[in-house]
């Protein structure tokens, strides 16, 4: 599998986003930590697949897979811009 370096910034900063508000249960915004755990699936749907999201039980842990996947070599992350 490979993914933009694009890509993997935004679920990786959405990923920390979320971890920031802690658990959905305490958060001071439960508007937006569902904003931002939506955002966080979306983008994890749009550099994977519906698929391949779809295996995880929500979009924090598909992004901690992509992420642990792209910092181990698992999961080749390209630089579009200096492809094209």
């Amino acid at each position: 599998m490979t993914i933009t370096l694009h890509q993997f910034e935004q679920i990786d900063g959405l990923m920390s986003s979320l971890l920031r508000m802690g658990e959905f249960e305490t958060c001071a915004d439960p508007r937006g930590y569902i904003r931002t755990e939506n955002r966080l699936l979306d983008a994890c749907i749009e550099a994977t697949s519906y698929a391949f999201a779809n295996d995880f039980a929500s979009g924090l842990e598909c992004a901690a897979h992509i992420v642990t996947g792209c910092l181990l070599g698992t999961i080749e992350t390209i630089d579009a811009e200096c492809v094209a």
